[in-house]
């Protein structure tokens, strides 16, 4: 199955922060280095850059990379024709990014995860990275 992802930059105010099913990144201001990757399924963006977790993610940015402020890319998925979204899927793909690209500030998916063979993600817009084919190998 193909995935492609449309990455786009937001801010404070963009509607994309409203919207759920896609994945976030947070990105060095300087470097564009992905320093780590979520997903908001259930609840928007929005939500998700909020709570205690969050916090602690901030504070490990300002620790290692000295950053108050970094870049946020909102990923939406699109689906091949007659493929539809799952919870479960959007978790695949998050891992497989998180498992290729290791982000610092991502623990998890980092040594091992549940594989979905056969699965091909395209990230494309403005995704910084220039890996931007992943391949999901059993």
């Amino acid at each position: 199955m193909d995935i492609k992802i449309a990455w786009k930059y937001v801010v404070d105010g963009n509607e994309e922060l409203d919207l759920h099913r896609v994945l976030y990144a947070y990105v060095h201001p300087d470097t564009e280095e992905i320093l780590y990757i979520g997903k908001a399924d259930r609840c928007s963006v929005k939500e998700r850059l909020q709570g205690r977790h969050k916090e602690d993610i901030f504070d490990y940015f300002k620790s290692e990379f000295d950053l108050d402020s970094m870049g946020l890319l909102v990923g939406e998925l699109w689906l091949p024709e007659g493929n539809r979204y799952s919870s479960e899927l959007l978790s695949d793909i998050e891992s497989l990014l998180i498992y290729e690209l290791e982000p610092p500030a991502n623990l998890q998916a980092i040594s091992s995860r549940i594989s979905r063979p056969g699965m091909v993600v395209f990230c494309r817009g403005d995704w910084p990275d220039d890996c931007d084919e992943f391949r999901d190998h059993a």
